[in-house]
């Protein structure tokens, strides 16, 4: 009779512990995807706010200080901000409205440019490559020209809810102001003096790496949408506030944003004017614009303020933008800041943040 089989070892206590970490992990990892994506509408208004609040915090004391009334100073900030915000999104707006009048002109250029296309190029080319899907499916031409009409109703409708985004953003910002005074004060009676003191200097940290990357990134984004403006101008492009307003959102959005920014105005141009002429000298002369920003202007400012490795940046864009979309993607960076200085001051994550320095 043989013998039985020897049992197997009982697993170690240590790779259980091991094993129960990475499947706790897990679990708030996939619970808090599912939380972010439910609570969108609340959280993206929300961080909007506290991000402004980083920038305009320094005001509200300064007129503090000097003796302007906590009232008065809170409206004229907050209604500064929020002006600007509802100015920028309605303009946006009416602008989108304006570009989707002018459809049946851009789809004529669209339809023109195409046929010279297939003049010159098509007739080198096979025909399975100029008609992909077979003899009964649209041409190119048709299938863009149906597109574009949706494409601009449906930027317009991101536009419309922007509007209503700003609003909300501008109602909390209104009670972040107010409460800002009082944190401090909170935080040492919720905690013991140095845990509470701990608390305050990651939260400093936090609000100097902010306030130092917002304010840069809104100058360069300034000093980058301006003269779009003036060569799109001096042009004759139409909407060449709508283009800079682009420029100047798109900055906030590293890599990804720059291509947007550059390919659109220049897309546009070709389709007003139907010459490849005048859009060669725009594509030049934005592309200029765009390689003295990115190699002079924006290292001046922004230097190594993040701190963050480009695939660092990278990964935040793609997990950001798949959660809340653009305004997602805008976020990306300062969240990502204030997750690495978090995780520099827990022992358990320190190496976690050391990885994604840059």
């Amino acid at each position: 009779m043989l013998p039985d089989p020897p049992l197997p070892a009982p697993e170690p206590p240590r790779e259980r512990g091991k094993l129960q970490t990475v499947a706790h992990v897990i679990v708030v990892v996939a619970a808090g995807w599912w939380m972010l994506g439910q609570l969108a509408s609340v959280l993206r208004p929300l961080l909007i706010a506290t991000f402004f609040a980083y920038v305009l915090l320094p005001y509200y004391s300064r007129m503090r200080r000097s003796g302007v009334a906590a009232p008065l100073a809170l409206v004229l900030l907050a209604g500064t901000a929020v002006g600007s915000l509802l100015i920028v999104s309605m303009f946006a707006y009416a602008n989108l409205l304006s570009l989707s009048e002018e459809a049946p002109t851009l789809k004529g250029n669209v339809l023109r440019l195409v046929e010279e296309f297939q003049g010159t190029v098509g007739a080198k080319l096979p025909a399975w490559v100029m008609s992909p899907g077979g003899a009964g499916a649209k041409r190119p031409e048709e299938y863009l020209a149906e597109r574009m009409p949706g494409v601009v109703q449906d930027v317009a409708n991101v536009a419309l809810a922007g509007f209503v985004e700003a609003a909300v953003a501008g109602l909390y910002l209104l009670f972040l102001l107010m409460g800002a005074e009082r944190l401090p004060g909170r935080v040492r009676q919720a905690y013991p003096p140095d845990r509470a003191e701990q608390i305050l200097e990651v939260a400093g940290r936090i609000n100097s790496a902010i306030i130092s990357y917002l304010k840069a990134k809104t100058i360069s984004s300034l000093l980058f949408a301006v003269p779009v403006w003036l060569v799109l101008t001096l042009c004759g492009v139409k909407f060449a506030v709508l283009w800079a307003v682009l420029t100047f959102v798109c900055n906030f959005i590293p890599y990804i944003g720059s291509v947007v920014a550059y390919s659109v105005p220049v897309a546009f141009t070709l389709l007003q004017f139907g010459t490849t002429s005048l859009a060669l000298g725009v594509a030049v002369a934005l592309l200029t614009i765009h390689l003295v920003c990115a190699m002079l202007v924006e290292p001046l400012l922004i230097g190594r303020a993040v701190g963050l490795s480009p695939l660092i940046v990278l990964a935040a864009l793609a997990v950001w933008g798949l959660i809340w979309g653009l305004p997602g993607m805008v976020l990306a960076v300062p969240l990502t800041v204030v997750a690495k200085i978090v995780l520099e001051n827990i022992e358990m994550t320190r190496p976690i943040a050391k990885l994604a320095e840059e």
